[in-house]
């Protein structure tokens, strides 16, 4: 047998440029100029930093430009290369591209370790050849590319969904083999939890109230349940897949947070400790391509890396785009119905469609609304990310993607439409938290506008390629609807959103449908359409987020601070938070103020009872501030109390009450929407015509729990005999009604109707399961004025409301919700929460309020008359 002679490796390129010319089997001339301009910027930096970001528009050709910096380090400093890729179906798109296009020679590694060619896995290890792989191939507890010289993470703005999530527990109540989890826990958290939210997990409570509801477990009441934590999860997570990312939490619980919902349990570090994962942080070079790079440090929180070195996208492309879009607005004129209805017609004309929405729930919803409208196959993302054949071979299909707003990408005539609907806000309980809880939307608008972006290029991914994109959903609408949330996005995205909401304006149904067609069949009509949305594109820019230099100068302290806390370093820790807090000035930031004032108590407590800080003074400091910059932030209230004076105590439950309506009130005015009018004013007008009219009993009760959800108050109503009429409940305070509404001024009250009203604060307790502290009371509404001697004794326990009254009020009430409506700007702003927190006391609606005005018992209302024949 002859011996194998020494492989004579080709004279090494100067730069990836130059490397491209060599390649002798490419299908395509060359580097386009932007592409050129990127690598040498790139060759300009790649010795100076261990991480460098590069920006090139979706669809403007990142893939290349990744491929040959790989290829080139790959050939030039003989390192071992790794391109990661959302998704197996990516994967083995870009391998093909590598191969057909490029005349690179590499190999693609999907599924399982154990099922890789040996004979490739060696070629990697030996350098011999660049490997495209997952971001969980290498995200794992035991990964085959375990030391890396160079990682391209493609679609790093989607690394959330991959980095996080190998730091991330997450316990699923909908997922059958972590049902059993999921109740032992809740069994587990119920003893630290107050008692309005352990009744959300009880059987009885519905999945419908309150779907937005989540929580994060106080940092000294988290910590004080591990040892009990530690041995439940090592038992129940035996034999599930939560099994490796627990035993990379077990022991670094102190660097975790705890939040939960109705459906979920998330269990995870504030920021991704990426420096603690060795295959990821010894790579020599991190290299992160994306098509929006952002610059308020979102990407260094997303990847735990710190500095990342960002090369802008190439000039020109800061105003030009790839692909065109047609935006359609059917909520601009269209109800609800015609909107349905619309978007079924539009999906038949073009064939197939992506359907991106925010959550599972809103994915099934979708699938259940398409497989009753039309005859289609419908796919889910499980099935595209192994291979988008079987859907684009169909004429007809909807793919319905939930919270994936990267990873998939359908070229020309793969897919011309997209249907997408909900803000992607939230994706995870951590995001959801900062919105709803910290009220620290600012925090994630670079991340939703990131997302949005991404999902607005899934069906545009070439310079000649087209799609109709239709907007659905209140979010997503009030959203884009508002000018200056456009302005932040890129020139070319907002001529296009612009056209297609004044397009929208006032038109019906079929008039969108036939611009669509027009569309679809870029004929003469849509080239004068496409000159239009390139003259409007010449007058714009794009604007920078607020804040943003405050939220990237904090960022470093940020990574430090989490560090600190995974080596229980916690005085180190509490100086980084001190940092950040110094960074964090800008008026729009308080709410992500007061978090980390939180968090500064947070690791001033852990250091305490470390014995890294002499007393516990900084824990009550730095927990009466966050309590001071965020006063309407419901759960720091608890934490507060330790070291508030009574007075203080007192006014501090009177926020935490009202604050809980208006958190509830914000998911109304949501669910309701602000683009138009029609579905507020109609819930307005069924309540009023309910309760303003004396004829019907049951109407007027109808109406009442209506205003009581209206308002923020978690309401009710039961059927049961000797039940109570309608119940408004907040978080320590329950009014329970006895509805007379039906009788008039000269009826005499009865003995009977008295007692019933003074029983229902027990019929509550005995079925709602109400604790011992809350307080209940019953509360009569009448048009009498006069009782019976028998029912006076009874009155005394009872308030008393004059029908008159409760009408007026709530008139008052209703237009005092209106008013707040008019300046709601979305889900989590501080200073419109602290303003009706004001607003909602002044008005007598908050619950502390409330009580106030109904002190007078319905005994000292009424004037006492003898009654011949009453009830005893």
């Amino acid at each position: 047998m002859a011996f194998k002679l020494p492989k004579q490796n080709p004279p090494t390129a100067d730069d990836p440029e130059s490397m491209f010319r060599d390649l002798r089997k490419r299908t395509v001339p060359g580097p386009l100029s932007h592409q050129a301009d990127l690598l040498r910027s790139y060759m300009d930096v790649h010795l100076q930093y261990a991480d460098i970001a590069l920006q090139l528009p979706t669809g403007s050709g990142k893939t290349l430009v990744g491929l040959l910096i790989g290829e080139w380090r790959r050939r030039k400093y003989g390192e071992r290369v790794v391109y990661l890729c959302p998704t197996r179906q990516l994967v083995n798109q870009v391998a093909e591209q590598a191969v057909q296009k490029y005349g690179m020679d590499l190999h693609a590694f999907t599924g399982k370790r154990s099922q890789y060619d040996s004979k490739k896995a060696a070629d990697w290890q030996n350098s011999e050849v660049l490997a495209v792989t997952t971001y969980s191939s290498l995200f794992n507890t035991n990964p085959f590319f375990s030391d890396p010289n160079v990682i391209i993470l493609d679609d790093a703005h989607s690394a959330e969904n991959y980095v996080a999530n190998f730091w991330s527990l997450q316990i699923d109540r909908s997922d059958s083999t972590h049902a059993g989890i999921f109740s032992a826990l809740i069994g587990l958290l119920r003893s630290v939890l107050p008692h309005a939210d352990q009744c959300k997990f009880a059987p009885t409570e519905g999945d419908a109230e309150d779907p937005q509801w989540v929580e994060k477990l106080p940092t000294p009441a988290f910590q004080s349940l591990v040892p009990e934590l530690v041995a439940l999860l090592d038992e129940h997570t035996k034999n599930t897949n939560l099994r490796y990312t627990w035993s990379i939490l077990r022991d670094s619980l102190q660097a975790c947070h705890l939040y939960l919902s109705r459906r979920a349990i998330l269990i995870r570090p504030l920021i991704p400790p990426s420096n603690a994962h060795a295959p990821f942080a010894g790579a020599r070079q991190r290299l992160y391509m994306s098509a929006t790079l952002g610059s308020g440090g979102d990407l260094e929180r997303v990847t735990g890396r710190y500095p990342i070195h960002k090369i802008p996208v190439p000039a020109g492309w800061d105003i030009q785009g790839i692909g065109r879009r047609f935006f359609i607005f059917p909520k601009r004129s269209l109800d609800d119905v015609e909107t349905a209805s619309l978007t079924s017609q539009a999906i038949k004309r073009a064939g197939r469609a992506l359907y991106l929405v925010p959550d599972d729930a809103s994915a099934q919803k979708a699938t259940k609304q398409i497989e009753s409208d039309l005859d289609c196959t419908v796919f889910d993302a499980s099935q595209l990310e192994v291979s988008k054949k079987p859907f684009v071979e169909r004429e007809n299909a909807v793919a319905v993607i939930a919270n994936r707003y990267d990873g998939i990408d359908l070229i020309d005539e793969d897919c011309r439409l997209l249907a997408t609907d909900g803000l992607p806000g939230g994706a995870n309980l951590q995001e959801r938290f900062f919105v709803l809880r910290v009220t620290a939307q600012l925090l994630l608008d670079d991340r939703i506008l990131t997302r949005l972006v991404q999902g607005f290029g899934r069906c545009t991914r070439s310079p000649n390629d087209y799609a109709a994109i239709v907007i659905l959903g209140e979010t997503l609408n009030n959203y884009l609807f508002k000018k200056e949330n456009r302005e932040f996005f890129h020139p070319e995205i907002q001529a296009e959103l612009e056209f297609g909401i004044e397009q929208s304006r006032d038109s019906t149904a079929h008039e969108m449908l036939l611009n669509l067609d027009h569309f679809l069949k870029q004929d003469s009509d849509w080239e004068g359409a496409d000159q239009a949305i390139l003259g409007l594109r010449a007058g714009l820019t794009q604007r920078t987020l607020g804040a943003t230099e405050d939220l990237a100068n904090a960022v470093p302290a940020e990574l430090e601070y989490q560090y600190a806390l995974w080596s229980a370093d916690y005085s180190s820790a509490l100086q980084h938070c001190r940092t950040v807090l110094g960074k964090l000035n800008h008026a729009d930031l308080r709410g992500y103020r007061a978090l980390w004032l939180y968090l500064a108590g947070s690791a001033a407590w852990l250091a305490f009872k470390a014995g890294q800080l002499p007393d516990d003074s900084l824990v009550k400091e730095y927990f009466r501030k966050a309590q001071a910059a965020a006063p309407v932030l419901r759960w720091l209230v608890g934490l507060s109390h330790a070291s508030a004076s009574p007075t203080e105590t007192v006014a501090e439950d009177e926020d935490v009450g009202v604050t809980a309506l208006v958190e509830r009130i914000e998911l109304t005015f949501d669910e309701l929407g602000t683009i138009h009018d029609r579905k507020y004013d109609a819930e307005e007008r069924a309540i009023l015509d309910a309760i303003l009219q004396t004829d019907d009993g049951i109407l007027f009760e109808g109406g009442h729990e209506r205003l009581g959800k209206m308002l923020g108050f978690t309401a009710g109503n039961s059927t049961d005999e000797a039940a109570p009429d309608p119940w408004w409940m907040a978080d320590d305070t329950v009014f329970v009604f006895e509805d007379h509404a039906e009788a008039n001024s000269g009826t005499v009250f009865p003995a009977r109707k008295a007692r019933q009203a003074a029983s229902h604060p027990d019929w509550l307790r005995e079925n709602l399961t109400l604790p011992d502290s809350i307080e209940i009371i019953p509360v009569v509404i009448t048009p009498c004025t006069k009782a019976s001697k028998g029912a006076v004794p009874t009155l005394r326990k009872v308030r008393y409301w004059s029908r008159d009254h409760f009408c007026t009020w709530a008139q008052e009430a209703l237009r005092t919700l209106r008013d707040l409506r008019r300046t709601f700007p979305g889900v989590g702003n501080l200073a419109w929460r602290t303003s009706a927190v004001a607003r909602l006391k002044a008005a007598n609606i908050a619950p502390h309020q409330l009580n106030a005005m109904l002190s007078q018992s319905a005994a000292d209302a009424m004037r006492a008359v003898d009654v011949a024949g009453e009830d005893s």
